[in-house]
C-alpha cells in the first residue's frame, strides 16, 4: 500500500506507478521522437569503450581508489539489471513479510481468502482501492483514522456512489488532495452503473475502465482481492529494485520504467500468493530499504542486492568489480546504455538516480474574507464561494479569491477587487467606497429586484471596514501561494445576509432563498479574471453565506483554514471563541 509524497517519508508508502506510468512516458516519446533517443545510443556506447579500453590498459585490481571507480563506471551488461532467478528471493520476501504484515495495524491489510465468493472478493477490492488511494502522498498513520470513518460512512461501493462531492468531501476533510476524493467518487458511479456495482476482477481492465486507476493502483488491488498475478510498482517498490538490481539511470525515464517493471512481473508471475507478495515488496521498501538511512543489515533480500554489493566493494572489504561482469569485456551490442556514472565513493543510497527537483513556481492570490453583520453587534455571517469541479481543490470551499495576480500589485487595486467580488455576487451590491455614501439604494438595485428582494433607501448595505490581514504561506506539491487576505465587513442592508444573485445561489442559509435553492442548483457563472489581473478575481461555482461559528467546519481546503485562522487574530478574544 503506497504512499504518495512528493518529498517521500521513510515510514509512508510511495505510490506512484500511476505516476512512474510508461505509457505516459511513450506518449511523450512519441511527441518528441528525437527527444526520445536519450542523448544518442551510439556515443554513449562509443563512451564506455573508451572508458573499457582505458581500464584495460591501467589495469583495476591494484590501483585502490582509482581501481574502484573504474569498475563503477566501466561498461557492464544489460542483463546485470534482470532478476535471474527469483524463487529464492520470494521465499525469503515472504518469511519476512509473514512476520510484520500486522506491525502497523493497517485495518486494509486482510489475507486473501480463497473460499470468498465474488461478491466478497468485489468488497475486498473496494477495501483496497480506497486504502491505495488514500495512501496517495499521505503517510500511514495518518490515513488510518480517516479510512475508518470512510468505510463507516460508505461500507460498500454503492453508498459510495449513491453520495455527493459535498459529503464525500466532509469525510475527506483535512487529507489533502481533495481530487482523490473526485475519482473515487467518479469511479464508484462508473462500477455501479456499468459494472454491476463491482470493480472489475482484471487489472487490464480495471486500468482502461475504472477513472482515477492507473497501472499501478491496478496490480495492487487486482493482486490482493482477486489473487491476480500482475506487478506493482510504487515509489517504494521503485527504489527497492533499483538498488536490487543497481540500476544507476534517470529513474522517470520509460527504459528504466520497462526494466523495472519487468523486474516487478518477474517477482510476482506464477505466485502463489501475488497479494502478500506485492505487499512485501512495498512494505520492505517502506520500512527497510528506506529513501534515507537503510536497515542494510536486517534486509531479507541483502543477499541478492547488487546496490550493497557496490557499497561493500566501495569500502574496500570485496575485491573485484562491482556488477557482475563488469570487469570483463563486453560485446558492444550487449552493454547497457541506461545507466550513468555512479559516484566514486559508493553507498547504497545512490540508488535510484537521483535527479533534480522542479522548483515549486510561486503565485500571489488576493482572498477577501467578506463578513456581514446587521448592525455592529448583530449576528455574524461569512461569504464563501464553491471552488468548480475538477482541477485544484474541486468542490471545496473557499473565501472570494483572485487567482495568480502580480506581486507588484497595489493596495487600492486589492480594494477594487473586494469590490468587484460584490458587485458579482450580491443581488444588491453597497457601490464603490467604504464609507457607504453611495450604497446601493431601491432605485438602482433593478437586479436584486427582478430576483425577489427588497431595499430601501433606510437598511442602506454599506461597507464599513476593509482590513488587511497580512499573509499566508501555503505549499502545494508544485505551487507555492501566498495568500494575501483581507477582510472586508458589510452592515446593513436588511435583517437578513444580503441576496445573492441568481447566478451565485445561496444554500438556503435565509429565509428568502430557501424557495430558490432547497432541492435545486442553480447555474453558475465563471467570472474571468482581467487580463491585466489588476481587477481580476476568482469567482467560480456557488457562493452561500455561512455563521461564524461553522466556516472552520465547512468544507474548506488547509490553506483557507489557515487564510481563516489568520483573520480571527484580528479579533477580540470573545470574537475568536465564537469562531
Amino acid at each position: 500500500m503506497p504512499k504518495r509524497r512528493v518529498a517521500q517519508s521513510d515510514d509512508d508508502y510511495s505510490d506512484s506507478s500511476d505516476a512512474y506510468d510508461p505509457a505516459a512516458s511513450s506518449r511523450k516519446s512519441k511527441a518528441n521522437p528525437k527527444r526520445a533517443r536519450t542523448g544518442t545510443v551510439s556515443k554513449r556506447i562509443a563512451s564506455k569503450k573508451r572508458t573499457q579500453d582505458a581500464s584495460d590498459v591501467r589495469g583495476t585490481s591494484d590501483d585502490g581508489d582509482s581501481a574502484s571507480r573504474l569498475a563503477e563506471t566501466r561498461p557492464h551488461p544489460l542483463s546485470v539489471h534482470t532478476i535471474a532467478d527469483s524463487e529464492p528471493i520470494r521465499e525469503a520476501l515472504l518469511d519476512w513479510y509473514s512476520g510484520v504484515h500486522e506491525t502497523r495495524g493497517m485495518p486494509w491489510r486482510k489475507p486473501f481468502d480463497p473460499a470468498f465468493n465474488d461478491e466478497q472478493r468485489a468488497q475486498r477490492a473496494y477495501e483496497v482501492w480506497v486504502s491505495e488511494v488514500m495512501l496517495q502522498q499521505t503517510q500511514v498513520a495518518t490515513v488510518i483514522p480517516y479510512y475508518n470513518r470512510w468505510m463507516a460512512k460508505f461500507p460498500t461501493i454503492r453508498d459510495l456512489a449513491a453520495s455527493d462531492i459535498e459529503t464525500v468531501n466532509s469525510v475527506w476533510k483535512g487529507l489533502g488532495y481533495y481530487s482523490r476524493a473526485a475519482r473515487l467518487l467518479t469511479g464508484a458511479r462508473k462500477a455501479v452503473e456499468e459494472f454491476g456495482g463491482r470493480l472489475p476482477d482484471n487489472a487490464k481492465n480495471m486500468e482502461a475502465k475504472v477513472p482515477g486507476i492507473g497501472r499501478y493502483s491496478a496490480g495492487a488491488i487486482c493482486s490482493i482481492a482477486y489473487n491476480q498475478c500482475v506487478p506493482v510498482l510504487d515509489g517504494n517498490v521503485h527504489r527497492l529494485l533499483s538498488r536490487l538490481l543497481a540500476l544507476h539511470a534517470p529513474p522517470k525515464n520509460k527504459q528504466t520504467l520497462d526494466v523495472l517493471w519487468r523486474g516487478a512481473t518477474v517477482m510476482v508471475e506464477d505466485s502463489t500468493c501475488p497479494g502478500d507478495l506485492n505487499q512485501a515488496l512495498i512494505e520492505l521498501g517502506s520500512t527497510v530499504c528506506k529513501a534515507r538511512d537503510p536497515s542494510c543489515s536486517s534486509c531479507p533480500v541483502q543477499p541478492w542486492c547488487l546496490a550493497f554489493k557496490y557499497q561493500h566493494n566501495s569500502e574496500g572489504q570485496s575485491e573485484g568489480a562491482t556488477l557482475k561482469d563488469a570487469g570483463e569485456l563486453v560485446d558492444i551490442e550487449e552493454l547497457c546504455v541506461l545507466c550513468e556514472t555512479l559516484p566514486a565513493v559508493g553507498l547504497v543510497t545512490d540508488f535510484p538516480m537521483k535527479i533534480e527537483k522542479k522548483k515549486a513556481r510561486e503565485e500571489l492570490d488576493i482572498v477577501n474574507v467578506i463578513e456581514w453583520r446587521r448592525c455592529a453587534d448583530g449576528d455574524r455571517w461569512f461569504l464563501l464561494v464553491r471552488r468548480p469541479e475538477g482541477g485544484l481543490l474541486s468542490g471545496l470551499h473557499e473565501f472570494p479569491t483572485a487567482p495568480n495576480v502580480p506581486v507588484t500589485i497595489s493596495y487600492p487595486a486589492q480594494i477594487q477587487i473586494a469590490n468587484a467580488v460584490l458587485s458579482d455576487l450580491l443581488a444588491c451590491p453597497p457601490q464603490d467606497g467604504q464609507d457607504g455614501s453611495h450604497a446601493g439604494t431601491s432605485e438602482d438595485c433593478t437586479l436584486g429586484e427582478s430576483a425577489g428582494t427588497e431595499c430601501s433607501s433606510s437598511r442602506t448595505l454599506r461597507i464599513v471596514k476593509t482590513e488587511p490581514a497580512g499573509d499566508v504561506i501555503h505549499v502545494f506539491s508544485h505551487i507555492k501561494k501566498t495568500y494575501r487576505v483581507q477582510w472586508v465587513v458589510l452592515e446593513g442592508g436588511g435583517d437578513e445576509p444580503p441576496f445573492l444573485t441568481p447566478l451565485a445561489p445561496s444554500f438556503g442559509t435565509t429565509a428568502r432563498a430557501k424557495g430558490r435553492a432547497d432541492g435545486t442548483q442553480k447555474a453558475f457563472r465563471t467570472v474571468k479574471a482581467n487580463k491585466t489581473q489588476e481587477n481580476g478575481r476568482s469567482v467560480a461555482g456557488q457562493a452561500t453565506w455561512m455563521p461564524l461559528r461553522n466556516v472552520a467546519g465547512a468544507n474548506i481546503g488547509t490553506g483557507v483554514l489557515k487564510v481563516w485562522k489568520r483573520v480571527c487574530t484580528l479579533w477580540d478574544d470573545n470574537a475568536r471563541d465564537q469562531a
